[in-house]
């Protein structure tokens, strides 16, 4: 099985568990990110982790190519420099702060997890 079905499939597995965790757990969620922006530990454990996973990640997965998998490479991209950003520019989540708001949640995260989760579906278990 190619590596990016396989990554495609996990990243659906994670998205649209976060998207319906949002739609329905909303309060839940609102909490967690209300205490993720504001606690030291949670901004430094996401940024080593983001910064492990988007390394690991755009190592075996580095495909600049015209098609699906493209995508895959930019959110490996993104979630590296999210983890680089989080462990050296702490204080830069302050300017992301409001899309962490109950509303910013609802607005960004939870339309895009569905989406992207719908997406990488159908590559990672239908169109493989």
């Amino acid at each position: 099985m190619d590596i990016s079905v396989i990554i495609a499939r996990i990243i659906c597995i994670l998205y649209l568990s976060i998207g319906i965790g949002l739609a329905f757990s909303t309060k839940y969620y609102n909490e967690a990110f209300k205490r993720i922006v504001h606690d030291t530990t949670y901004l430094f454990l996401g940024g080593w982790i983001a910064t492990v996973l988007g390394g690991v990640l755009v190592h075996v997965h580095n495909l600049w190519v015209n098609d699906w998998r493209l995508l895959i490479t930019l959110i490996s991209w993104l979630i590296l420099i999210k983890g680089v950003s989080l462990l050296a520019f702490p204080s830069l989540i302050k300017y992301f702060e409001g899309w962490f708001t109950p509303k910013g949640v609802q607005q960004y995260y939870l339309p895009m997890g569905m989406a992207l989760g719908i997406i990488f579906g159908y590559y990672g278990f239908i169109a493989s």
